[in-house]
Parts: structure tokens; sequence; C-alpha cells
């Protein structure tokens, strides 16, 4: 076999195992996946010809949806460096979302 093709099998086998392992990251990934998609339209929803509501209306949204992938992370990860970041992440997005909505109701959004 030459060094070529010897490269090529292997990494063929490890693509191969990769791919016949169940994965709880294909949940996590199709959880990121319907996140981001809700983000993009609901940022896109969020659009106005005020450039300082239009943002306040999209940072919402793109607070969601870091809260929604927060909480994905959560639900599949033991790292505790990240579980950290992710229960602060909840917890500061979804104030700020409440800060941005009462300047939103105040300024007529």
């Amino acid at each position: 076999m030459t060094r070529n093709n010897l490269k090529m099998s292997a990494a063929s086998v490890a693509i191969l195992f990769a791919l016949s392992m169940p994965s709880f990251a294909d949940d996590a990934s199709q959880a990121y996946m319907k996140s981001m998609e809700k983000m993009d339209a609901d940022m896109k929803k969020g659009m106005d010809p005020d450039a300082t509501k239009a943002w306040a209306k999209m940072m919402v949204a793109h607070h969601e949806g870091a809260i929604e992938m927060s909480r994905t992370v959560l639900s599949e990860t033991k790292d505790p460096t990240i579980r950290e970041m992710a229960e602060k992440a909840i917890k500061d997005q979804t104030k700020e979302q409440s800060m941005l909505r009462d300047w939103i109701g105040k300024h007529g959004g």
C-alpha cells in the first residue's frame, strides 16, 4: 500500500467511524439550527426605518436566540466553564431583553 493510499484509508475509516456513532450532537445541531433560523426571522421582523428602534427590536430577537442556544448547551454539556457561561448568558440576556422591551414600549416601538 502506498503512503497516499494508507492516508486515504485511515481518513476513510475515521469518517466512517464518526458517521456510524450515534451522536447526541445531532440533536443539539438541530436545536441550534432551529434557534438560528427563528432568530434570523425574528430579527428581520424588527427592521424599522428608525435605526435606534430597529437595533433595539433586533437585539431582543438576537438575545432570545442566545438564550435558546444556551439552554441547548446546558442540556448537553457537563463542562463546568461552558455551563457557567451559558447560565450567565441566560441571566444577563433575559435582563437585557426586559430593558430593551421597556425602552421599545416607551419609544413607540
